[in-house]
């Protein structure tokens, strides 16, 4: 299976990307930076997901290199925590950017890409948080972006059925990466207090989830949401 996953220089999808790797699939990876990885199966491109004709170019090169993908997981993202007075205009229109309308336009062009796939259940697999259901303080702009993805899943996944194509999104607790490393130490203990299993995610803990959503072992599952550790 080829995959794409964006936001493969670092934090959780490196960690998909080097997992999946070691599982046998072929990945195409992509980030503002130089790749991270360094594998006979993987394939980096530097992009600023932002710019909407640099990820046409992106899925056009794709296209031209590969003929189809077989997946789309839309990692990328970016977060601002602060008290929504504080937050400016331009700080929470980046976090809708990257969050939500970069991963409108990849699901846009790599919808062209799913269709050739000879795969029985190609799929698109989006990245949420617990900040939604949560409705975590210091998080509007963050948690209504992830949001809008989650509305997103739910209305896409109808409008791609009749091509065969799924799409889910998968929910994650706080998992150490750069996004929760400034978070304090003890707010991010009461997080994790609220889950039903009391512990910080790790990234094995979502490789499971991750490979069964985009492959055929879930081909009868489509506009659904799946929250890791437990929502309460």
């Amino acid at each position: 299976m080829r995959i794409l996953i964006t936001g493969t220089r670092s934090g959780v999808g490196q960690s998909l990307a080097t997992q999946l790797l070691q599982r046998g699939y072929e990945v195409v990876g992509c980030s503002r930076k130089p790749a991270s990885i360094e594998h006979g199966s993987y394939c980096h491109y530097e992009v600023d997901l932002t710019d909407a004709s640099q990820v046409r170019d992106l899925f056009t090169d794709v296209r031209r290199r590969f003929r189809h993908l077989d997946g789309l997981i839309n990692n990328a993202g970016v977060s601002s925590m602060n008290h929504f007075m504080m937050t400016p205009e331009a700080v929470a229109r980046h976090i809708f950017d990257v969050n939500f309308f970069s991963v409108l336009n990849c699901c846009r062009e790599a919808t062209k890409l799913l269709q050739r796939s000879a795969e029985p259940a190609p799929s698109i697999l989006n990245v949420s948080s617990v900040a939604v259901p949560w409705a975590l303080d210091g998080q509007l702009a963050y948690s209504a972006s992830k949001g809008a993805v989650e509305q997103m899943t739910r209305v896409m996944s109808k409008e791609l059925a009749a091509l065969g194509i799924r799409v889910n999104t998968i929910g994650l607790p706080p998992v150490r990466t750069v996004l929760t490393r400034t978070v304090p130490k003890e707010k991010i203990d009461n997080l994790i207090k609220r889950q039903s299993i009391e512990r910080m995610c790790s990234m094995e803990d979502i490789l499971g989830p991750v490979e069964f959503l985009i492959t055929s072992q879930s081909a009868f599952v489509t506009g659904e949401t799946l929250f890791l550790g437990g929502v309460n």
